[in-house]
Parts: structure tokens; sequence; C-alpha cells
């Protein structure tokens, strides 16, 4: 059985969906098929920068769930408050 992986125009979709209602924005360094992500609040302040999220940590959707989290935990713990999210459900993935 083979894993399905999430393409770079989907993690980033993902992303920008996981911080609402802040303002996500992703940029791609076609370079490495990598991209940044940053998330604004709606007061314009920066709440988050990751310069790098490669590759191998936005294939596997178990794998970017997990930073996403991760982040909004950190959102979460300096006073940001987001909307309620959760992995989208992934096309040939059952749990």
């Amino acid at each position: 059985m083979t894993v399905p992986t999430l393409g770079l125009d989907e993690a980033r979709r993902i992303c920008e969906m996981a911080f609402l209602p802040c303002h996500a924005t992703t940029q791609v360094d076609h370079a490495d098929s990598s991209f940044s992500l940053r998330v604004t609040t709606a007061a314009g302040h920066e709440a988050l920068s990751i310069l790098h999220i490669a590759r191998s940590q936005y294939a596997g959707p178990d794998h970017l769930a997990g930073l996403l989290e991760a982040a909004r935990l950190e959102l979460s713990k300096d006073g940001v408050q987001l909307s309620a999210w959760s992995m989208p459900a992934q096309p040939g993935i059952t749990d």
C-alpha cells in the first residue's frame, strides 16, 4: 500500500487555513520545493514566522498536522485566539 503524500500547493492551502481568523501567507522556494509561513493578526502584528518548511515536513499529512498543531499551541500560549481546526481528510487515508 502506498501512503498518499501532500503536494506543495495542497500543503500551502492547508497551512493558510489552519490559523483563522489570523491571516496566514506562504512563500514558495522553488529551488527545493519548500515554503515559508507567516501568520499575522487582524491588527497586522506578526504572530508566527516559520522560515523553512521542507518537503519532508509537509509531504506526510500526519507530520504536517503535528507541525501545525504545535504552532497553533504556541500561538494559543501567547494569547492569540484561533478558530477550531483539524487536519482535512486526505483521499486514500483512513483511520
